[in-house]
Order: structure tokens, then sequence, then C-alpha cells
């Protein structure tokens, strides 16, 4: 009994893993549309104290600054709020990090709450009108992204994926992870549950 209930099991999962990450795949090679009237960079973890980006968080925004310099009417929203383990918000570290790289203070605005995907979104809305929109996230988390930023009524939405090497370690561990994030998402995210119910 054992080994067939492992059998089914595999007979799922295995199509479902490969299901998602083929999904997931198509959204690695978007381009954002020029022009946008605002960028939403999307946070991930900050390091040590005082505190900068990780690889993954320094990844997006370098991926974002050409598109910025290109665009300079593009408005940029910087968001992420302080985990429990980060000496200093997201946004701020990330704002930082853009104005340091020749991005003028005054087109950026802060995110600092959210903790969560959607919240981002969802706050990033009660900040600016945003009009044609970019979102720059790495590239396996572009699809879900795009998705709940359409449930949260961003809909002229594009996407700019910032591109994560293929032997690198959040590589392999979104192959199994994302597929389930973005099951979890699909059923589970909507904007109108309270934030504390919103899963990441």
């Amino acid at each position: 009994m054992p080994g067939k209930l492992l059998k089914y099991s595999l007979s799922f999962l295995l199509p479902f893993f490969i299901i998602g990450n083929v999904l997931i795949a198509h959204y690695k090679g978007i381009e954002p549309e020029a022009g946008a009237d605002s960028m939403i960079i999307l946070g991930a973890q900050v390091i040590g104290s005082p505190a900068k980006p990780s690889r993954t968080l320094r990844e997006r925004l370098d991926v974002a600054i050409p598109y910025l310099k290109e665009n300079p009417n593009t408005r940029v929203i910087v968001c992420g709020g302080q985990g429990g383990r980060e000496t200093a918000t997201e946004s701020s570290v990330m704002k930082s990090y853009l104005i340091n790289n020749g991005i003028e203070s005054q087109r950026i605005y802060e995110e600092d709450q959210s903790t969560r995907t959607i919240h981002q979104f969802i706050y990033s809305r009660s900040l600016a009108e945003l009009g044609k929109t970019v979102v720059v996230t790495s590239d396996f988390h572009m699809l879900r992204s795009i998705m709940l930023a359409k449930r949260s009524g961003i809909e002229d939405i594009s996407g700019l994926p910032a591109a994560v090497g293929r032997e690198s370690r959040e590589t392999r561990r979104a192959f199994f992870r994302e597929p389930l994030a973005l099951l979890n998402s699909f059923l589970f995210d909507h904007p109108e549950q309270q934030p504390d119910k919103i899963t990441q």
C-alpha cells in the first residue's frame, strides 16, 4: 500500500512541477514596455549592518537602473518592510542603492510596510497613480508577480525580469518552491483578505 501511494503521488507531482516550471519559464523572457509611468521593484532580503542588498535584491536593482536611465520620466517605487533579522527596511536600502547609481531621489517612492508579495502591489497603489507599470523581480518570480499585480488592480503592466543563474542555489530552490507558491497564491492571495492572512 505505501508503495502504491508513493507511485500515485509521484504520478501527480512530477507533471505538476514540470507544467508549473514551463509556465514560469515562459515569463522569464518577457520584456518591459518602454516609457512606463511607474516601475515597481519588489523587495528581497537585505543583509549586514549597515544593511546592504542581498545578491537577489542587487540583481533586481541592477536590471532596473538601465531602464530608469533610458526612461527618465518613469517614477520608481521600491518595496519592502523590515524583517525580523534585517537591520533596515528593504525599501530604504533599495532607495540608497538607486541614488548611489545615479537615479534622482525625487523619482523614488518608498513602500516600507509590506512583508508579502501581494502587499507590495496593494500598498504601491496608495503611493501614486501608477498608470503604465513595469514590475521588476527575479525571473522565476515574474509569473506570480504579474498575476498578483493584476489581481490587485494594476492592469497595464509588463515585466522586467532579473536573470538568476541556472547553477545558483536560488534557481534550484525555485524549481520546487515556485510552482507551489504559484498555486498557493492563485488560491489564497486576494486583495480583499486581511493583510495577515495573505500568503507570501
